[in-house]
């Protein structure tokens, strides 16, 4: 993770301006790098802080900021893509907390990004623009989304599986959108490369048919 370093001499020299204030600025960039830190692996990110903090508005800002200053279509979908993840990362920690109603309302959000990243991708796509590579990202974290959402459908009550279903038909439609707008052999060659998630994603959607949901 990138560190940020303001040194004593430095501070001396800005007298026109409060050392609490440099310190609280300094935070502030702090949240922002944390911000645009990248999952390094196929799994979903670490969700680190969550909506049960008191302190969560300060993330919320930061990745508002973030998406804020993220310009092009393309580059717009593909940060939309990974505040999903986010999102979804954050439901599926609550969820396991045993906080039911704040999973829901974070699946929800999960949602509208993912909702997002395909009008984003879409726009890009009618200006000509190469959409291939978002909407493989689209395509493989979907199918892992719905591997996630199984999973949480599993650990939220009764009342909450309406929303968590809604989330599943919402990344089906997304992993199905996403694989039609990419060209024919780039298809071909995504296809390919997400079989196994796939596999495992209709292993537990079997999993919970067997069990009546």
């Amino acid at each position: 993770m990138p560190i940020l370093i303001i040194s004593h001499s430095l501070i001396n020299e800005l007298p026109c301006i409060k050392k609490t204030n440099i310190f609280l600025v300094a935070i502030l960039v702090l949240f922002l790098l944390v911000g645009t830190a990248q999952a390094q692996s196929n799994d979903l990110p670490d969700p680190a802080m969550l909506p049960d903090s008191h302190f969560y508005f300060m993330k919320s800002w930061s990745e508002s900021v973030v998406t804020f200053f993220t310009f092009g279509d393309v580059l717009k979908a593909d940060r939309f893509v990974q505040l999903s993840e986010k999102r979804l990362a954050e439901a599926e920690a609550l969820a396991a907390k045993g906080k039911p109603d704040l999973a829901e309302q974070t699946i929800s959000r999960y949602q509208d990004n993912l909702e997002n990243a395909l009008e984003k991708a879409d726009e890009a796509k009618a200006k000509g623009k190469d959409t291939d590579e978002v909407m493989a990202k689209v395509a493989e974290a979907t199918l892992k989304h719905i591997a996630v959402l199984a999973d949480v459908y599993e650990k939220v009550p009764e009342q909450a599986k309406q929303a968590i279903e809604r989330a599943m038909q919402a990344s089906k439609r997304g992993n199905e959108e996403a694989l039609q707008a990419i060209s024919g052999q780039k298809r071909d060659e995504i296809k390919q490369e997400i079989d196994q998630r796939k596999q495992e994603a209709g292993t537990k959607l079997n999993a919970l048919r067997n069990k009546g949901a």
